[in-house]
């Protein structure tokens, strides 16, 4: 078939961006989806808006397609969200918002444990058995009680604890789970923004059980469901593959930091695996049981494992020999993990009627140092904080503010006449913007500059950002920061996280993959491809 050998996105190299622009064949100034996140002109300053949720100003590959009568699914594809006419398919997953409740990580010990009789036990030890109370997020139930048992499974004469058995306290049958071992627990809820009932879902793992004194150590996963369009085809999807299972665990995969704290890699990636099987369950439905035409969908577990382990520089706080290398051989288990889930997708196809094409949106760089730009702007008298016990925000009569996503900054001028109680007048912003760009300038960390490149929005075209939704700076971070938006904590300090994207799109890193085969596809090999060329 067809293949490239690297795909250069547009700036900024991040993932609502790239996927608009390789679903509409414009860079940012085409399409108005300038960052992650943006402030739109004429709306307050303190005000920004997501591009996952924001429509395109140019036709997508989907509308188009539906315009011209085709039937058209998207499966979790960012910016296709339902939020709008056209960011609708005729059928579609969504990605989900926050779960109905975090996950945790449970020490339970023997002295505050029950016991029962409901589970068997051998060689004289007594079952124990904790009843974990899960608060639901404004939902109905509000909680629900998981019994959770630690027994003796193994009668060969040695009083040793080594299985656990689980079950919800409105059911009658456990399950049944050995050290390292997941177990999902599905249950019926409706959440104050669902219509009606649906079915959660957790997944659930034993991460340690101590034989001799009987402590257990229980990760309880993300409560989450299958979010989907129209009412019928949810129903029907959710019935064939489960609810949402929910990505990597960022809130508990600290594995190189203190294993009494988080989770170990081998379960952060066994998660990334789980979601691309739902996802290759999911699209293989679709194919059997849909009739459409067009269908875009997303796998996103290797970029969130990356986020987390892209682990290769001695300057990152997590970084050993030791911790480089596993998250390295880690790396490539998810690689395969994709490569399963593209064989699966080319196994449902019929070559001779239908294409398979496969693109990613960016690469990533290690990072070690986190930039807060508000931060630095605030220390430097050009950002206003006003904090009224909730903790420090940004003023809504602030001069400035900076909206983050990944390496990337947008720097917005609190107008007069642009924005609704704009503060900076058109003969201030220049000496403001001046002031601005040193303070981020001179920031910079192991002798290595912070920022890379700033264009004022004049300048802004040079990187397909000329938009009116553009800050009035556009601030590149040099490889090895990224950005932060908040105002809690330091302007720099070292990342507890450790691969970014947002860079510059003329790093190679930052490049995406690219190839085709099937029905209509020649035979072609080339060596860089516009991201635009796709659509």
């Amino acid at each position: 078939g067809f293949s490239a050998e690297r795909l250069r996105m547009v700036d900024p190299t991040l993932t609502a961006v790239n996927h608009i622009s390789l679903a509409a064949g414009r860079d940012a100034s085409g399409t108005g989806v300038v960052s992650n996140a943006f402030h739109r002109p004429d709306t307050p300053i303190t005000r920004w808006i997501s591009g996952f949720n924001a429509s395109s100003d140019v036709e997508t590959l989907w509308t188009a397609a539906r315009r011209k009568g085709l039937r058209v699914g998207t499966l979790a594809w960012p910016g296709a969200d339902a939020g709008a006419v056209d960011r609708l398919g005729d059928f579609g997953v969504l990605w989900p918002g926050p779960p109905l409740a975090s996950s945790e990580i449970v020490e339970l010990g023997p002295e505050a444990a029950e016991t029962t009789g409901e589970v068997p036990s051998n060689d004289g030890l007594a079952p124990l058995l904790w009843r974990l109370h899960v608060g639901l997020r404004s939902a109905t139930p509000d909680v629900q009680e998981l019994l959770i048992a630690l027994i003796d499974a193994d009668p060969n004469g040695r009083p040793r604890y080594d299985a656990v058995a689980v079950r919800l306290a409105d059911e009658d049958d456990w399950s049944y789970v050995g050290e390292m071992e997941w177990l999902e627990v599905d249950f019926e809820a409706r959440a104050e923004e669902d219509l009606r009932a649906y079915p959660y879902g957790s997944w659930c793992k034993v991460l340690h059980i101590d034989p001799f004194t009987g402590t257990l150590r229980f990760y309880r996963g993300e409560i989450n469901r299958l979010h989907a369009y129209p009412d019928a085809f949810e129903e029907r999807l959710a019935e064939a593959i489960g609810p949402w299972p929910g990505e990597p665990d960022r809130a508990v995969a600290d594995w190189w930091l203190d294993l009494s704290r988080g989770v170990d890699l081998d379960t952060v990636i066994e998660q990334g695996e789980r979601l691309d099987r739902y996802f290759d369950r999911m699209t293989d439905w679709v194919l059997s049981e849909e009739d459409a035409d067009l269908i875009l969908a997303y796998h996103s577990s290797l970029d969130v494992y990356l986020h987390g382990s892209l682990i290769t520089d001695e300057l990152q706080w997590a970084y050993s020999p030791g911790s480089a290398l596993a998250a390295s051989e880690g790396l490539k288990r998810m690689g395969r993990s994709i490569d399963r889930s593209v064989a699966s997708m080319w196994g449902a196809l019929d070559p001779q009627r239908d294409a398979l094409v496969v693109v990613s949106d960016h690469g990533q760089l290690p990072i070690f140092e986190v930039v807060r730009p508000n931060r630095a702007l605030a220390d430097a008298g050009l950002v206003r904080v006003v904090d009224e016990g909730n903790g420090p925000r940004i003023a809504p009569d602030s001069p400035m503010i900076a909206v983050t996503g990944g390496a990337f900054i947008h720097l917005y001028l609190n107008l007069a006449g642009r924005e609704p109680g704009g503060v900076v007048t058109m003969a201030e912003a220049p000496e403001l913007l001046r002031r601005a760009a040193r303070v981020l300038s001179d920031l910079e960390a192991e002798g290595q500059s912070a920022v890379e490149k700033i264009y004022s929005r004049g300048e802004a075209a040079a990187v397909g950002l000329d938009h009116p939704s553009s800050g009035d700076l556009v601030v590149f971070l040099a490889p090895g920061f990224a950005a932060d938006g908040g105002l809690d904590g330091p302007a720099l300090e070292p990342s507890r996280y450790y691969g970014q994207h947002g860079f510059l799109a003329s790093h190679d890193e930052m490049c995406g993959v690219l190839f085709a085969r099937g029905a209509g596809i020649k035979k072609r090999r080339f060596g860089e491809v516009e991201a635009t060329a796709v659509a």
